[in-house]
Order: structure tokens, then C-alpha cells, then sequence
């Protein structure tokens, strides 16, 4: 068994190994460096074996691939040595050895090839091969325009691979580094490339002598033949640093001053930022080389992004864009002319902004660039530039339009046929797909139960038409983006489109803002607290709403509200003091609910006057009278007002006065008091305490009798109904002993006056005076042992009630009472019992 289990786990072991050791694929652009240099290295494999080269150095490799390592040898001109690479586990990268394997590092990183591919070296004549060099250099990124597909230090090598470095002297430099600053000097050159020597050329060596714009000084650039190819040879590395100086002398910098092309200081760094693609945070940079102070705010991004799309594909159609021939003084103020055509002119100019002067393409360049467009249209792009055209929506939309019917293209005042059928389809489609919107959103809205009885009611149809307004807007706007529409006709379908999309948000986050104010009122058991806050946020919220609405308003039809709101700083104080009632309407209610003397559905009295609250809101406080009539009260106003919540009371107060006829003994009036005091401690809704009743006075016709309790509940009608239960209880008790109430009048007494029962007078005294004999008379109060005989003994509801026999506990004082649940003030309705 043992040896099975060893068996199983070696057969696991070698196919988990033989998996482990699959062969990675090395075929690829790497950006490699080792101590001292670095170079562009281009691999291809086939099967297990590594063909390479890195032109930097004339040099190429030779390997074979086994699992995720790659062994071979490196060799250049005359020397050779071992090497081994590791590649990392996401394939994107590689640590390696070389020389014999002794511990120099040599490490490597993908790169994006587009670019590289983009660049072919042409060594035919020196014209070519300057060409080539400048071409690599400035699409590496050396022109401190960073590149988005990479590449740098591949293109770098490309360069490199051009320069002779016999007569360089390098002391100790790569010849990557000595081609980056060779090119420092080039680069602050500007020549035409076509002035270089070119086509048949006898002598093996030539010079071509090279000027700084508007300056006087020069550098001669020497080019020699070998092999039939044309390399730039190296002037000493001490002479090109000498040269390097003296051209920034001469535009009065300090020779490691930081060139920034987004700061626009010459018609070079302009076109350095157009062709750049740079987006800084957020910011597409091409657009600032754009002069667009005439162009209208709301569709200036918009248009300032289709307007580079056009530049950049007439410049597509002239060829490949050599900074180096473009000035690149900062002191100039003469517009410089990259071409000229009937249709119009590509110039960049000074232009003064907040920021100082920039160079930016003319607004009449931008006004005739669809017409020159049009008129170059049939020109294909420059073959060099191919790989680096990307696909555009409107521009493909444009050939579409073209190969049906050229005529599509025949212009129609400011814009082409094929926009304006484009443009009346995307408004049809728009209002179509809005209707179906709001019919799929309404139909899901009645399938899950939503809204089942609303379907014609005022409300669904502003959602509806809501629904609908936002999708026409969102359609026209992306049919904006795809159509490319001139600002005269976008300005005002754009404004249209986005009006469009805000008003129809508008009653949509209205009322989301009150159905999430219901959701937070169904989570709380009592409401009426949280509801003055919920209102006051509600509130708050829509006002913001409707603010944020206006702003986005103007925003979109380019109102200036920016003064606007400044002006409001300066009118400030006008502004508080006409609003001070409102203000302080508003904080009151915020006072109101942080102080919480009442709450939505409380029963108060306020002033005179009494009602149940309904709501309170950032002006005024709404409060329901026993009347049913709706009396509004400024918020400041009944907070300052002495309120008396009787939705907080835990119980209810019962006092009345037992007025009795003088013919009552004393001890028929003992009797009368010790069965009111069981009564009371015998009713299981009466609190301990207080609870009183005492013979307080001799009247003017009767003996009073003062009853004084608490009925343990906070609801009136409740009270009533236990109130009704003890007068009638203390009638049979009045009754039972003989005793009779006075009237409040005068009355002569004859012989067929109702006498007293005698008999029950004499058995209510008989009681009495067995209490005495025992010494129980409950005076002036019971003993405990017999309170405690006595208490909860009745029942309530009485016996013949509807409702249930259930005798409730007292409420201790100190036990919190939950309010009430927007309850009102009943009348003749009694209402349920609440524990």
C-alpha cells in the first residue's frame, strides 16, 4: 500500500513538473538594461530556439528556451559571452545574467511595439539618415512628450543604431546615453530635412551645417558611408556638450533649463502637444493648443476635441511632423505657416492669455479646417503614419456616408447632407426610445407591484414624460459625438439636449427624495420625533435640488451665474435681513426638533388653543384643532410659545368632588369612605400614588367628599371609558349604604319627602361600629396587609363588557411610555386599550 501511495505521488510530482516546465514564449519588443547601458532587445522564437537583436550596439543573441529560462550567448562586434534570463511569472518582464555568468545583472520589460514598428530606419542617404534618427528620438519621448504605448528605450536603440561612435570618445558613457545627448543638440536646431544632402552623393563623407533659429549659431553634422549605408558619425562627446552650452547661451537659458511643451512658448511645443496625446489629470493637453476664445462655453470641450481630430488628420495627409522643423524661439512674435491651401491655411500664432503668451492654432484655422478637411479628404494619410491612425467614430461615420452616395458630402449651409439626415434621425429615434423607456420601465415598475393603481394618474404621467425627456437628451447628445457638428449647430442642439435631460431629472430625484424620506420613517416603531428632521432634510433637499438644477441650466446655455453668485457676496446682507423672519423660521424649527418638546402627532396645547401636530416643516408648524380646521403657526412663533404636551403625560388625572345630603351619619360617611379608598385600591387602573379620598368639607348644602387618583393611561378616550367605570361603581356604592347626593338648592322637607332607608343607614353604621369594636376603621388610611388584600380584587372591563377580562399591571412612574403613533383627538369613538 505504501509503496502504491509513493507511486501516485511520483507520477503527480513529474506531471505537475512537466506543467511547471512549459516553455514560455519570448518573442517580443524588450526594453533591457545592464550596469552602464541599456538597448532595445527584438526576440523571435521558433519552437525552443531564441533568435535576437539590439541594434544599439550592433549586437544579437542567440539561445534556446526550456521552461521559463532562456540560455544562450550575446554577440557584437568582436566579442561574445554567455547570458541566462529568468522570465517572471506574468510574462511581462525578465532578470538575467550575462559574461560569463559572474553576476552582472541584465534585466528586461515588454514594450508596446506600435511605436517601434512606426519607425523604419532608412540609411539610403544622409538625408534618411538624419531623418530616421530624429523620427526615433521624438517618438521615444525625448522631446518630453511622454508617449502612451511605450517604447522609448527600443526607439532609443533604433536611433543609436544610426550614429558612427568611433570618433565619439565616450569615456565611460553608454551609447544610449551619448545618442540622448546628441540629440539635446539637435533638437534645439531648426533645418529642413530637405536641405540635407540626398540622392546620388560620390564622396563617402559629407557635412551638412545645421543653424539655431533666429540666432547666429550653428553645428556642423558629419555623415560617412560604410557598407553601403550612411551613418551620422559622433563628433567627440567633449565637443557636443561644448556645442550643447552654447546653444542655450544663445536663447539666454541655463543649459539644464526644464523644457515644458505644455507651456506653449514656441510653435514647436505646440505641435510637440497636439501630436503628444497628452492627458494631464484628467486634462487632454491637445486641446489647449487650440485658440477657441470666440467659440461658445457650452460646446467649447466638444468642439475643441473634434477640431484636433481634424487638424491632425490634414496633417496626417502631409507626411511625418519633424519638430526640428519647426521654430522653436520663444521670442518670436511672426505666426508661423505649417501649409498653405485654397481652402484654407494650417497657422500658429501668439496668442495672450491669463497665463502670459501661448502658441496656439488660429481661430482661422479652426474656422476653415472642415473645408480643408473636405478638400484633402481623397489624399490617403502618409504611409509612415498608418500604424498610428486610430479608428474615429466620426470620421468612420463620414466614409460610411461617402460610400453610399458622395453627394451625401455636398455641404448645406453649415453642415454636410448626411448630418442633417443623421441629425433628424437621432431626434426621431430619440423621442421613439423614450416611449419605449418609460413603457419597459413602467411595465417591470406593475409586474413587481409597484404603482398597480397609478397607471393613469397625474404622477405616472410626469414620470413617464421625465423618462422620456432624459433619454431624447442622452441620445442627442451622444448623436452630438458621433455626428460632429460645427458649433453654430451644436451650441443650440446641445443646450436642447442637456435642458432636456435636467428637467426630466428633476421631478425623478423630486420624488426619490420623498420616497427615501418615507423608507426612514417606516424604520422607526414612533416617527413622530424623527419626523420633524426628516421633514426639515426633505425640504433642504429639494431646495438644493431645484438650485443644482438652475445652475446645471445655466451652466448648459452659458449663462454667466458666476457674477451672479459673487454678486450675492456684496448683497449678502441686504439678502439676511430681508430673509431674517425665514432664517429664524428655519432655526426654530431645527430647535424644535433638537429640543423636542412636541412631535408629529402629539396632542398639545399651545397658547389657548389645543390641537394634534401634523407637521412640522421649515417655515410653519401645522396642527389638526378638535374642530378638524388646520391652524398654521410660524415656526418661530410656537416655539416661543408655553407648550403642554399632553401626548407625554404617562397618566391621567381624576379628581371630582362627592357632594352628600347633611341627613348622612357620620359613621354612613365612614362606611362611604372606607369602600371609595377599596374601591380605588382595588381597581387595577388607578396608580398607588397618589391616590386620595377624604371628607374635605362642610358645604353650603352638602358634606364633600374629595376623590382624587390617577388612571394609568396617556389615551383620552381610554380615560373616559375607566372615569365612566368608577362613577359608576361609587353610584352602586352611594346606593348600597343609603346615602344620597345633595342638590344645589334650597328644599323644604315634609312629610312626603323621600325618607332615608333607615335600614341600610343602620346597616352601614353597624359595619362601621364592628370596624371599631376590631379595630380596623380604616381612618385615617388602611393598614398595609390590607391594601395588599384589596389590590387588583376588581375587574376590569366589568363583568358584561365586550372586551376581555384581562386586569393590567400598574405602570411604575418612572417607566418610559412610547408616544403614540400619529393619533388625533377622538370624539365619541372610544379607542383600544394599549398596555
Amino acid at each position: 500500500m505504501t509503496l502504491l501511495i509513493l507511486l501516485l505521488a511520483a507520477i503527480l510530482l513529474s506531471v505537475s513538473s512537466a506543467f511547471g516546465q512549459a516553455t514560455v514564449d519570448w518573442t517580443g519588443t524588450w526594453g533591457t538594461k545592464w550596469r552602464g547601458g541599456s538597448a532595445e532587445l527584438v526576440l523571435k522564437q521558433v519552437g525552443d530556439q531564441v533568435t535576437g537583436r539590439y541594434e544599439a550596439y550592433n549586437g544579437r543573441v542567440e539561445a534556446k528556451a526550456s521552461g521559463s529560462q532562456l540560455v544562450g550567448r550575446w554577440i557584437e562586434d568582436g566579442q561574445s559571452g554567455d547570458f541566462i534570463f529568468g522570465m517572471s511569472p506574468d510574462g511581462v518582464s525578465f532578470m538575467g545574467r550575462y559574461s560569463g555568468m559572474t553576476g552582472e545583472w541584465w534585466t528586461g520589460v515588454r514594450t508596446d511595439a506600435t511605436a517601434y514598428r512606426s519607425v523604419v530606419i532608412n540609411q539610403s542617404d544622409p538625408m534618411s539618415t538624419l531623418a530616421s534618427y530624429i523620427k526615433a528620438m521624438n517618438e521615444s519621448g525625448a522631446d518630453q512628450i511622454e508617449r502612451a504605448d511605450g517604447g522609448a528605450m527600443a526607439l532609443t536603440s533604433k536611433a543609436a543604431s544610426v550614429i558612427d561612435l568611433s570618433d565619439a570618445n565616450l569615456v565611460g558613457w553608454s551609447a544610449v546615453d551619448y545618442t540622448q545627448q546628441y540629440f539635446s543638440v539637435i533638437d534645439k536646431l531648426t533645418f529642413h530635412l530637405r536641405d540635407l544632402p540626398h540622392d546620388a552623393i560620390v564622396p563617402d563623407e559629407v557635412t551638412a551645417t545645421l543653424e539655431q533659429f533666429d540666432t547666429n549659431v550653428t553645428f556642423d553634422v558629419t555623415f560617412r558611408r560604410r557598407d553601403g549605408r550612411w551613418y551620422i558619425v559622433g563628433p567627440p562627446l567633449a565637443t557636443l556638450q561644448a556645442k550643447r552650452l552654447e546653444l542655450a547661451a544663445a536663447r539666454g537659458q541655463p543649459v539644464d533649463a526644464v523644457v515644458a511643451p505644455a507651456n506653449l512658448r514656441t510653435p514647436r511645443d505646440t505641435f510637440k502637444m497636439l501630436f503628444g496625446g497628452v492627458v494631464d489629470h484628467g486634462v487632454d493637453q491637445t486641446l489647449t493648443t487650440l485658440d477657441l476664445r470666440n467659440f461658445s462655453a457650452a460646446v467649447r470641450a466638444d468642439e475643441a476635441a473634434l477640431l484636433v481630430r481634424y487638424l491632425t488628420r490634414v496633417i496626417d495627409r502631409v507626411g511625418y511632423t519633424y519638430w526640428q522643423e519647426i521654430p522653436d524661439d520663444p521670442k518670436s512674435t511672426t505666426p508661423f505657416v505649417f501649409m498653405e491651401h485654397p481652402a484654407g491655411d494650417i497657422v500658429v500664432g501668439p496668442v495672450e492669455t491669463d497665463d502670459g503668451v501661448k502658441w496656439q492654432f488660429t481661430q482661422e484655422t479652426l474656422n476653415n479646417i472642415r473645408a480643408l478637411y473636405a478638400a484633402v479628404e481623397e489624399m490617403p494619410v502618409a504611409p509612415e503614419l498608418l500604424p498610428l491612425v486610430k479608428d474615429d467614430p466620426y470620421f468612420t461615420a463620414r466614409a460610411f456616408a461617402h460610400s453610399i452616395s458622395p453627394g451625401l458630402l455636398k455641404r448645406i449651409g453649415p453642415i454636410e447632407r448626411w448630418q442633417w439626415i443623421s441629425l433628424a434621425l437621432a431626434g426621431v429615434t430619440a423621442i421613439v426610445l423614450g416611449h419605449i423607456v418609460s413603457a419597459v420601465i413602467f411595465f417591470v415598475a406593475h409586474w413587481r407591484g409597484f404603482g398597480r393603481n397609478v397607471e393613469r394618474s397625474a404622477l405616472s404621467r410626469l414620470l413617464a414624460w421625465s423618462i422620456r425627456s432624459i433619454v431624447f437628451g442622452f441620445v442627442l447628445i451622444f448623436a452630438m459625438r458621433v455626428l460632429g457638428l460645427p458649433a453654430v449647430i451644436a451650441t443650440p442642439i446641445k443646450a436642447l439636449a442637456w435642458t432636456a435631460v435636467v428637467l426630466g431629472a428633476v421631478p425623478i430625484f423630486w420624488f426619490w427624495i420623498g420616497g427615501v424620506a418615507d423608507i426612514y420613517r417606516g424604520h422607526f416603531v414612533s416617527p413622530g420625533y424623527h419626523e420633524t428632521l426628516i421633514s426639515l432634510l426633505t425640504g433642504l433637499a429639494r431646495v438644493a435640488l431645484i438650485v443644482i438644477a438652475f445652475l446645471l441650466l445655466a451652466e448648459v446655455l452659458a449663462i454667466p451665474y458666476q457674477g451672479v453668485i459673487a454678486g450675492l457676496g456684496i448683497g449678502g446682507l441686504a439678502v439676511a435681513l430681508a430673509a431674517q423672519p425665514t432664517l429664524q423660521n428655519f432655526l426654530s424649527g431645527l430647535t424644535l426638533y433638537a429640543d423636542r418638546p412636541v412631535s408629529v402627532g402629539d396632542f398639545c396645547k399651545f397658547g389657548d388653543k389645543q390641537g394634534t401636530i401634523e407637521h412640522i416643516g421649515m417655515r410653519s408648524t401645522r396642527i389638526r384643532s378638535p374642530d378638524r380646521t388646520v391652524i398654521s403657526v410660524p415656526n418661530s412663533d410656537f416655539a416661543s410659545m408655553q407648550l403642554e404636551n399632553f401626548a407625554r403625560r404617562d397618566r391621567i388625572r381624576l379628581s371630582t368632588t362627592l357632594q352628600v345630603r347633611y341627613e348622612t351619619t357620620a359613621d354612613q360617611l365612614r362606611y362611604v369612605l372606607a369602600e371609595l379608598n377599596k374601591l380605588l385600591i382595588s381597581h387595577p387602573r388607578i396608580a398607588e400614588d397618589p391616590r386620595r379620598v377624604r371628607f374635605v368639607a362642610f358645604g353650603a348644602f352638602s358634606l364633600d367628599i374629595e376623590i382624587l387618583a390617577y388612571i394609568l393611561t396617556k389615551d383620552n378616550a381610554e380615560f373616559l371609558a375607566i372615569r365612566e367605570d368608577l362613577y359608576l361603581r361609587m353610584m352602586s356604592l352611594l346606593d348600597e349604604a343609603g346615602v344620597q347626593l345633595a342638590f344645589p338648592a334650597r328644599i323644604e322637607y315634609s312629610a312626603e319627602d323621600l325618607p332615608i332607608d333607615d335600614e341600610k343607614r343602620q346597616a352601614a353604621e353597624a359595619k362601621v361600629r364592628i370596624w371599631r369594636e376590631e379595630n380596623r376603621l380604616p381612618f385615617p388610611d388602611f393598614d398595609k396587609a390590607e391594601k395588599a388584600a384589596l389590590s387588583n380584587r376588581l375587574v376590569y372591563p366589568p363583568e358584561g363588557s365586550s372586551q376581555t377580562h384581562v386586569a393590567e399591571p400598574e405602570l411604575p412612574l418612572d417607566e418610559p411610555v412610547a408616544p403614540a403613533r400619529k393619533r388625533g383627538w377622538s370624539i365619541g369613538r372610544p379607542k383600544p386599550a394599549h398596555p
